[in-house]
C-alpha cells in the first residue's frame, strides 16, 4: 500500500499554536491546522476552485474520523512565557500610543529535535490522482501556527517500508476515545466552506464610515484524541460532585466509602434498566454484568464499570471526606459511559439502612476539578489512597506479597514496567491504614465488602520506568471496581 506523506518544517524551533484563543498549547499541530495552512496557501494562488483546491477538499475534509492521519512530531517542552505590549486598537480615547498599550502573553512550545512534523495517510489505488494534487498544494504552505511560525512543506507518496525512517514521536488517532485533554481538531464536511466564510468576514471587518464588524471564527470541525508515549490513553471516566440541596458540597466519611458505591451502583442499575444505550442486544444481561459487575459462569472476558469515591487530597489540611465520585469504564467504552453520565447527572442518591443519610446528595457533573486531577493527571509515580486488596492472602511472606502485587497489576491492565514498594500505611497522611483491626482488636480502617475480608490489603507505591507518565484513573487489586486500590499521583 502507498501512503501520502506531508512533511512541514519550521524555520525556528518554536511553535505558538493553541487549542483555543486562551490556550492551552496545541501539540502536535492538529490536522485541522494543517488544513487551514494548506487552504491559505492554495487561496493565495487563486487555485482554490481549481483541481488542486478540489483535491484538497476531498482529501482532508471528507476523510472520516477513522482515517485521521498518523502524526510523527519531535519531542517538546514548554518555553518561557513572554509578555509583549502592543497598542490596544479598541482604546482610542487616548491619542498617545504609549498610553494605550495592552499586555499580551505567549508561551511557545519548544521543539527539542529537528523542527519537522510528518502527516501520513493510507492511499487507495483510486485516490492516487487526488493525492498527487495534494502534493502540489503542500508546496504553497508558508506558515503553520501563528503568523511568526514560518514554515515550508513537502509531500510525496511513499511505500509502507519507508514509514519506519520517519523521525519523531508517533501520535495515533483513537476515534472511539473522548477526553477532556488530548483532543485535536480535524476537518470534516463543510470545513472549507466555513473557512471561506471566516476569511470573507475578516476582509469585511473594516468598512468606511461604519463600526467594526465582528470576525467569524472557524466552527465546522471535529475532534479526535491522539495517543503517544508522551500522552497515553487512560480509561474513560466521568466525575460528579456530591451536592446538598442548598448547593454546598456533601461530605461522607472515607472509611465508609463502600456505602457510596452501593448507592451509586443501585442508582445506575435502575436508570439503565429504564433507558439502556442503543445497540445493547440483551439489556437485562448487560445491566447485570456491566453495571452491577456480576460475572457470568464460564465467561472468560468480563467488562464492567468501576465506581470510585474520591477522598479529598491535595492540600496539607484538607478534610479527607468524600465529596466527589468517579465512574470509570473499560478502554473503548466511551459511548456507553457517556450515555450513563447523561442520564445519571442531576439524580439524587437513594440512602440505604447502612448509610443513614437524612438528606441524600445530588450528582453534579464536573470538569477540571482540582481534587479529581490528583487522580487523573499523568505522572511517573503513583501511590494508593485507599488500600489495594490483593488477589489472595500473603501469609505474611514478602515474596508471596510481591507475586500477588504483580498479579494484581496484570489483572488491572497495568502492563508498563514499573518498580513498587508496599506498606500498611498510605503515603497520603490522612488516608486510613490497610489494617482491618487495631491493637485492641477493634475494627479500624475502611469498611470492606464481605467477599474481600479474607484477602490481604496493603498500600502500594509505583514508579514507572524511563520516566513514563501514566494517566489516571489507576485502580489496582480485587476491590478496584468498588473504590479500593485507588491511586493518586505523587508530586515531588
Amino acid at each position: 500500500m502507498q501512503y501520502l506523506l506531508i512533511t512541514v518544517s519550521w524555520l525556528d524551533e518554536r511553535y505558538h499554536g493553541l487549542l483555543g484563543r486562551e490556550g492551552p498549547p496545541e501539540w502536535p499541530p492538529s490536522p485541522f491546522r494543517l488544513f487551514q495552512a494548506l487552504v491559505a496557501g492554495v487561496a493565495r494562488r487563486n487555485e482554490l476552485d481549481g483541481d488542486v483546491g478540489k483535491a484538497l477538499e476531498f482529501w482532508l475534509e471528507r476523510r472520516s474520523r477513522e482515517q485521521s492521519p498518523l502524526i510523527c512530531a519531535p519531542r517538546v517542552c514548554a518555553g518561557q512565557i513572554v509578555t509583549r505590549f502592543v497598542p490596544n486598537n479598541d482604546g482610542d480615547k487616548k491619542p498617545d500610543r504609549q498610553d494605550r498599550l495592552t499586555a499580551k502573553t505567549s508561551r511557545p512550545t519548544v521543539m527539542l529535535d529537528s523542527p519537522r512534523v510528518h502527516y501520513l495517510w493510507p492511499v487507495t489505488e483510486e485516490d492516487i490522482g487526488k493525492a498527487r494534487q495534494v502534493c502540489q498544494a503542500a508546496k504553497y504552505l508558508s506558515i503553520l501556527g501563528w503568523g511568526v511560525d514560518m514554515a515550508y512543506a513537502d509531500a510525496q507518496l511513499i511505500d509502507e517500508s519507508e514509514i519506519n525512517r520517519l523521525s519523531g514521536v508517533r501520535w495515533r488517532p483513537k476515534p472511539e476515545a473522548v477526553r477532556d485533554v488530548g483532543m485535536l481538531r480535524i476537518p470534516k464536511a463543510g470545513s472549507l466552506k466555513d473557512l471561506n466564510c471566516a476569511h470573507q468576514s475578516a476582509l469585511a471587518r473594516i468598512q468606511h464610515g461604519k463600526p467594526l464588524n465582528s470576525v467569524m471564527k472557524p466552527t465546522v470541525f471535529d475532534s479526535v484524541f491522539y495517543e503517544s508515549k508522551e500522552r497515553l490513553l487512560g480509561r474513560p471516566y466521568v466525575v460528579f460532585e456530591l451536592r446538598n440541596d442548598n448547593g454546598t458540597r456533601f461530605g461522607y466519611s472515607q472509611s465508609r466509602l463502600i456505602h457510596l458505591v452501593g448507592m451509586l451502583r443501585h442508582l445506575a442499575k435502575g436508570l439503565m434498566e429504564k433507558s439502556p444505550p442503543e445497540g445493547i442486544a440483551n439489556p437485562d444481561a448487560w445491566v447485570r454484568s456491566y453495571i452491577l459487575g456480576h460475572r457470568d459462569a464460564g465467561s472468560e472476558i468480563h467488562r464492567q464499570l468501576s465506581y470510585l469515591p474520591l477522598p479529598s487530597i491535595g492540600m496539607e489540611h484538607t478534610d479527607p471526606a468524600v465529596r466527589r465520585v468517579m465512574i470509570a469504564a473499560p478502554l473503548g467504552d466511551d459511548r456507553l459511559l457517556h450515555h450513563l453520565a447523561k442520564v445519571i447527572g442531576g439524580q439524587k442518591l437513594k440512602p440505604t439502612p447502612e448509610t443513614n443519610i437524612a438528606q441524600p446528595p445530588t450528582l453534579v457533573h464536573t470538569r477540571d476539578d482540582r481534587v479529581a486531577q490528583c487522580y487523573l493527571e499523568p505522572a511517573t509515580e503513583w501511590a494508593s489512597v485507599t488500600p489495594v486488596i490483593l488477589p489472595g492472602h500473603n501469609d505474611h511472606k514478602p515474596e508471596k506479597t510481591r507475586k500477588l502485587i504483580e498479579k494484581a497489576l496484570e489483572q488491572s491492565g497495568i502492563e508498563q514496567p514499573c518498580e513498587f514498594v508496599w506498606s500498611a500505611v498510605s503515603w497520603f497522611p490522612k488516608s486510613l491504614s490497610a489494617h482491618k483491626y487495631d491493637r485492641n482488636k477493634k475494627p479500624t480502617g475502611y469498611i470492606r465488602p464481605d467477599h474481600l475480608l479474607d484477602k490481604t490489603a496493603i498500600h502500594l507505591r509505583l514508579r514507572f520506568d524511563d520516566g513514563l507518565k501514566m494517566p489516571g484513573p489507576l485502580v489496582v487489586g480485587a476491590g478496584r471496581h468498588c473504590g479500593f486500590g485507588l491511586l493518586a499521583s505523587v508530586m515531588g
